[in-house]
């Protein structure tokens, strides 16, 4: 899997140098997020605590409060994975103390940037399938997936799995808020670094898909990501 990532990254790069993103959802692996039968009553709403949010990210913290621990973890996943790929490079991964989470070093259109995005989403998508398959979230529970018809007939397929479908679509809808609330000119710089992100966002997305047994990523449109449409999406 880590090698696919970096493949993908490498492929969907550009040396384009643009400004840095002052703060990112990245940010929650530095800071344990607080579950919600953790909140103290009268307390201030969690999602206007958390900083890195965009304001389609924090909307959908609002519907999806239970989900964003376990964002929390995927993002703190991404990381360690990232800095245990890169450990012997001149860059590692290393982080510093404010909500961009890697500094600078990520305003450059990069192959280690475009494999962090890449690995960060992936991580996204396993922390939420394996929160659903242990019952930690209320709009998702284990795999419905069928028998793979490849699997030999004398395996015994059942059991609870991670809803790799459910983490797909979350992560999905989640991760790419950011991006896609940029309105940039047709054709400019800037405009390519958000496909370039999203692209990568993707590619993570569908490594972790075809680790699972189901064979293909489901479709879902480039435009269909509002927030009200996450719940039919399920």
């Amino acid at each position: 899997m880590p090698g696919l990532l970096l493949l993908a990254a490498a492929l969907l790069s550009s040396w384009a140098q643009l400004p840095a993103e002052a703060s990112s959802w990245w940010s929650l692996a530095m800071n344990p997020v607080q579950r919600p039968e953790l909140f103290i009553i009268g307390a201030q709403p969690v999602c206007s605590q958390l900083p890195g949010l965009s304001p389609g990210q924090r909307k959908l913290c609002q519907l999806y409060q239970e989900h964003m621990a376990y964002i929390g973890e995927g993002a703190k996943m991404g990381i360690k994975e990232c800095q245990h790929q890169f450990r012997q490079r001149r860059w590692n991964c290393s982080t510093v103390d404010d909500t961009s989470v890697f500094g600078r070093v990520m305003q450059i259109g990069s192959r280690e940037t475009a494999f962090t995005y890449a690995v960060s989403a992936a991580g996204v998508v396993n922390a939420i399938s394996r929160a659903c398959r242990e019952g930690e979230l209320s709009t998702c529970g284990c795999s419905r997936t069928a028998r793979p018809k490849d699997l030999p007939r004398d395996w015994l397929w059942g059991g609870c799995g991670d809803n790799v479908e459910y983490g797909y679509r979350f992560a999905k809808e989640f991760v790419d808020a950011r991006e896609r609330e940029k309105n940039f000119a047709k054709g400019s710089e800037e405009q390519g670094r958000v496909l370039m992100n999203l692209q990568n966002n993707e590619a993570g997305r569908r490594v972790s898909w075809t680790s699972s047994p189901i064979p293909t990523p489901p479709h879902t449109p480039q435009t269909n990501w509002a927030v009200p449409g996450l719940s039919s999406e399920m």
